[in-house]
């Protein structure tokens, strides 16, 4: 790649002790030098420096070595033809690569992305040393300082604040030899025919967040509002050809050699996340720019680490964001773990309260993300047909990205074939049947029929036959039906329709009021199985007959089986998931509605007097 003359020209100018030293304190030491191990935490030094064999090594717990890239390698985060290529800068040394060398030649970068990133650069500067050093913008700086960052901060991630006016950046940039092609490209206006600079600044009294890419040039910025009722809160720059935000994680080129070192990325929710937890001692955290993160972001982050956290806010945005990240983690070969906060804290909150050392102890103990969201799944209880069915399908795009990880897959499949009672086999078809990536689903056919086509009779009834009499029993049988208790029901029929319609009708808690809407079905109705039944409490007037037979109190103690054991599948499923989670307390707990579960008998309603056999349940 490097021609050996180019290496050994660098290695020529640059003093290991030298480079070394701008991150190290190092003292003579005999023929070297030492100091505190710049990779791990020690209070003894252990690292020497050897000046004549431009070497170090570390005699305590890494035993980490090398020569001048090597340190910067390590100490950076960088690959080794990025560290090459910083030092040649440094040492002044023009790069030649080895002519035998063949590589897939890097995409050029144009003339205007040039400037563009100059003047990306310059505005940091400027939007840097307004906050540092302009009295006009204090007020800026003393939010800044609320929110508990100090120099350290907010020279480690540039923050700085956009000047007042429509055109203060503009005009600033023009005498400094930028045109407004160079600002457009770079994102740092919007366009506006009628206005007498072809525009005006896109950020104005706002906090400054310069986004790096990950060898550190800024690429664009996001802004933070600092008055009340400027909308939105937060701004980003729109893409360009330097910055898209699917791409590209605030906080990676800043923390990405905390990340090597730990062997852990945090991924929060925003910009003031990071830096607030670097302020308090995290410096691995990182975060998407406002949007969803994607499998990009997922593929840098695996660049560092094959261990990744999300500590997203707790309300319903985050939860929902950790929920969307589960498939794009496994689709790049990576198992999340989630933490999930206490008291509603979001992680910058709850850092400056608890410390950096109990946060680490969190993302530690956390789970990982898809065994948390299968114990909520089981947390939910006894799940009904219409939910088994929602929560599967929110399952199938983990399931197709879990392909890529066999092992751990299949230990996935079978958790999931047991928390929704679904076939191994039927979640295979399932799998095998979607795509690669899930797209949306594609909308059904438009019909020209008014009503759909009626199936033809017993079809139905013959795939649920102690649904279809229980349905039946409840319009014979009103009065008995209305003393059933929904809870023992509701949720636990397998026909989606009957139970709408039977929920409907007991809601009334009237048998006339239920003769109303038979009446209304009879007409609306286009279900032939349906109808049959339906027309039977109307034409015979049983509809409030006084004296139930015992059958429908058989049907029922059924359809209360049915439901007791569902209850005790859920809670065998979460006791299942404690155990992963390795919660003895929950266990316990959860045993022991077991055991009162499977001891206790099945309601039912009131009990007559006509003796009659119950079907069996399908």
């Amino acid at each position: 790649m490097f021609s050996d003359s180019t290496l050994n020209e660098i290695r020529s100018r640059c003093d290991i002790v030298d480079v070394i030293g701008r991150y190290v304190s190092l003292k003579k030491s005999g023929q070297g030098y030492q100091g505190l191990c710049p990779f791990h935490n020690e209070k003894t030094p252990s690292f020497h420096v050897h000046p004549a064999k431009q070497v170090y090594r570390c005699f305590g717990g890494c035993a980490k070595g090398g020569n001048v890239f090597t340190f910067i390698m390590e100490h950076d985060g960088l690959s080794f033809p990025e560290a090459v290529r910083k030092l040649a800068g440094e040492v002044g040394v023009r790069i030649e690569e080895d002519k035998n060398f063949v590589r897939q030649s890097p995409k050029p970068i144009s003339e205007s992305q040039v400037r563009a990133s100059k003047a990306l650069e310059l505005a940091a500067k400027y939007f840097n040393h307004l906050l540092a050093q302009n009295k006009e913008y204090a007020f800026a700086l003393k939010y800044v300082e609320n929110r508990g960052l100090t120099k350290k901060s907010i020279e480690k991630f540039r923050l700085g604040v956009a000047p007042a006016g429509w055109n203060t950046l503009i005009q600033f940039m023009t005498k400094r030899g930028f045109t407004w092609e160079d600002l457009l490209s770079a994102g740092l206006v919007v366009p506006k025919e009628d206005s007498k600079y072809k525009g005006y600044d896109r950020f104005r009294e706002r906090l400054m967040f310069p986004i790096t890419d990950k060898n550190g040039q800024v690429v664009g910025f996001g802004a933070r509002a600092l008055k009340e009722g400027d909308e939105p809160k937060y701004l980003n720059s729109p893409d360009t050809p330097l910055f898209n935000k699917s791409k590209i994680l605030y906080g990676l080129s800043e923390n990405q050699r905390d990340i090597r070192l730990k062997g852990e990325a945090l991924v929060v929710e925003g910009y003031m996340d990071v830096v607030g937890l670097y302020e308090a001692g995290v410096s691995n955290a990182i975060a998407p720019m406002g949007t969803a993160l994607t499998v990009e972001h997922c593929r840098e982050i695996k660049s560092l680490t094959q261990k990744v956290v999300t500590i997203f806010d707790p309300d319903a945005a985050g939860i929902s964001a950790w929920h969307r990240s589960m498939p794009i983690f496994l689709e790049t070969g990576l198992f999340a773990k989630d933490v999930s906060l206490p008291d509603g804290l979001d992680p910058d909150e709850f850092v400056k309260k608890a410390g950096a050392e109990k946060f680490y102890e969190l993302c530690d103990k956390a789970p990982q993300q898809i065994t948390k969201y299968l114990k909520e799944i089981a947390d939910k209880g006894v799940l009904g047909e219409k939910d088994r069915g929602r929560y599967l399908q929110e399952l199938i795009p983990i399931l197709v990205a879990s392909r890529r990880l066999p092992d751990k897959g299949a230990v996935l499949w079978d958790d999931v074939s047991r928390l929704l009672a679904i076939s191994f086999d039927a979640i295979k078809k399932l799998v095998q049947e979607s795509p690669s990536r899930i797209t949306a689903p594609t909308p059904a056919p438009v019909t020209t029929q008014n009503r759909p086509t009626p199936t033809r009779k017993d079809i139905r009834q013959k795939k649920f036959p102690l649904d279809w009499e229980f349905f039946k029993g409840a319009l014979r049988y009103p009065e008995a039906f209305l003393s059933f208790p929904k809870e023992d029901w509701v949720g636990f029929l397998k026909d989606q329709e009957l139970e709408a319609i039977l929920l409907r009708l007991w809601e009334t808690q009237s048998a006339s009021k239920m003769v109303e809407i038979l009446e209304e079905l009879s007409k609306s109705q286009t279900c032939p199985e349906i109808l049959d039944a339906v027309s039977e409490p109307l034409l015979k007037e049983v509809a409030s007959t006084p004296n139930e037979p015992q059958w429908f109190a058989e049907v029922a103690k059924r359809i209360s089986e049915r439901r007791k054991k569902a209850q005790i599948h859920g809670i065998a499923n979460q006791v299942r998931m404690s155990q992963r989670l390795g919660d003895d307390q929950e266990q316990i707990k959860l045993l022991e509605q077991l055991r009162n579960l499977r001891s206790a008998s099945a309601p039912t309603p009131q009990e007559p007097t006509s003796p009659k056999t119950g079907p069996q349940d399908h």
